[in-house]
């Protein structure tokens, strides 16, 4: 299992457990029972399967019904129509897709034996090996570190997303995953302060606020700027509440995280796009002190920033600081999908670059290490994977097949490079690490 700050735990003791306050579906008369097998409507207006988790009335001033009837998908005299709405996870699809729907996006299925039992995130897994065109690149396994009982747990109490939408950015992002805000946050819609992090009921709150935030930046030193970024490190145990903060936030859009509440054992790296009196958080990682093996814990980059290549930016920065520690790193496992993609993605660009770069040089998976602080597991898995660690026969010694044409080719179907870090802006020590003599 992974975590977005906190040491790992692998049941749901310290988590906030979802209490619905709502009665069991079957007793709504007139609804369509709990996991049952339905045709609902997606985001993009495709219609595919999905499972129903949770039945409610509707109000007339339910968001629902006033976001259906502003976009006009329906119209006035439809309301007094449609009396309930559902909560489904669409079959064979990530859970950050299961969302609310009202009852006319939703149309009952003939009786049919259908298998959904988690086939959604093996789906992934498979699509994006294929994509690559090789077979057990990595295992990733989101459900690390749990037992039938726990993921059932975990699946329990996080099914539902109590906060539908957050303002954060000037941004409406809409939310992927549950995330444990207190109980008074459970709204259709929250607010955040841009740069404290602070959340809020009402928009008119959060402008208020922002008035009087003494914030214009994270809480903590920049160590990294160029023309577009600015990176700051901020210590969990210093700033405590906006760390607490920002955990909360990107639970929102991360699975299978663990959180609890004692952030001091990490730092995080957040990174922000410079405007011309403040700076405007984008993503960030975190990294635990005292660890030597893991140079990450835990990466996000928000919704409305996506697709601009700061996923790897981040991931690439961490690698950085890991030179200037002298040291190879490795992310904490198991990877959420997207973070398995860009992982993957840039140690095949990093180390492909430099066996092309390389040429008729002889050289080892110690060198491209020592290049790249990636761990050699690491270096080993893409070079085995991508067929370029091979043998002529099983009882002869392994070589690197470094023909030109062939790794331009792997470059050419992984992707183009995202934004580099300029390694000469940054400004960094490495901190004190503390071993244990036991």
């Amino acid at each position: 299992m992974q975590r977005a700050y906190g040491k790992v735990v692998n049941n749901t003791q310290n988590m906030h457990i979802l209490q619905i306050n709502q009665t069991n579906s079957a007793e709504k008369a007139g609804a369509i029972k709990k996991d049952t097998i339905v045709k609902a409507q997606m985001l993009n207006g495709d219609w595919h399967a999905a499972k129903i988790l949770e039945a409610d009335f509707t109000k007339e001033d339910d968001p629902l019904i006033q976001n259906a009837l502003h976009s006009n998908q329906i119209n006035q005299s439809d309301v007094t129509q449609i009396k309930f709405k559902y909560y489904v996870t669409f079959v064979d699809q990530n859970r950050r897709l299961d969302s609310w729907l009202l009852q006319n996006q939703i149309q009952l299925l003939p009786k049919q034996n259908i298998d959904i039992e988690e086939t959604s995130r093996q789906k992934m897994k498979d699509d994006l090996l294929n994509k690559f065109n090789k077979a057990n690149l990595f295992d990733n396994d989101e459900h690390a570190g749990m037992d039938k009982r726990q993921m059932q747990d975990h699946e329990e109490a996080t099914k539902i997303k109590t906060i539908r939408n957050i303002e954060l950015g000037g941004h409406l992002l809409q939310t992927w995953y549950y995330s444990p805000f207190p109980r008074e946050f459970h709204v259709d819609t929250i607010f955040s302060c841009d740069f404290c992090l602070d959340f809020f009921l009402e928009k008119n709150q959060k402008d208020l606020h922002v008035l009087q935030c003494i914030l214009k930046h994270p809480p903590g030193d920049e160590i990294y700027r160029d023309e577009k970024l600015s990176v700051f490190e901020v210590d969990g145990y210093l700033q405590r509440k906006y760390c607490e903060n920002l955990c909360l936030i990107s639970k929102l859009f991360l699975d299978h995280k663990t959180l609890r509440y004692d952030c001091s054992p990490f730092r995080f790296y957040v990174i922000c796009e410079p405007r011309p009196t403040c700076f405007q958080i984008a993503g960030y990682f975190s990294k635990e002190k005292g660890q030597v093996e893991q140079n990450l814990s835990c990466i996000l980059v928000l919704p409305s920033y996506q697709r601009k290549g700061y996923g790897k930016f981040l991931i690439e920065f961490s690698y950085e600081l890991s030179l200037i520690e002298k040291r190879t790193g490795t992310p904490e496992r198991p990877l959420s999908d997207l973070g398995f993609r860009s992982y993957i993605t840039w140690w095949t660009q990093k180390i492909v670059s430099i066996l092309l770069e390389s040429e008729d040089q002889t050289i080892s998976i110690q060198n491209i290490a020592d290049l790249t602080s990636i761990d050699q597991n690491d270096i080993l898995y893409v070079l085995e994977n991508f067929k370029i660690l091979r043998k002529n026969d099983p009882n002869s010694k392994p070589f690197l097949f470094t023909q030109k044409e062939y790794l331009e080719e792997i470059l050419n179907h992984i992707g183009k490079p995202s934004k580099k870090v300029i390694r000469e802006n940054i400004h960094w020590v490495p901190h004190m690490i503390k071993f244990n003599k036991n």
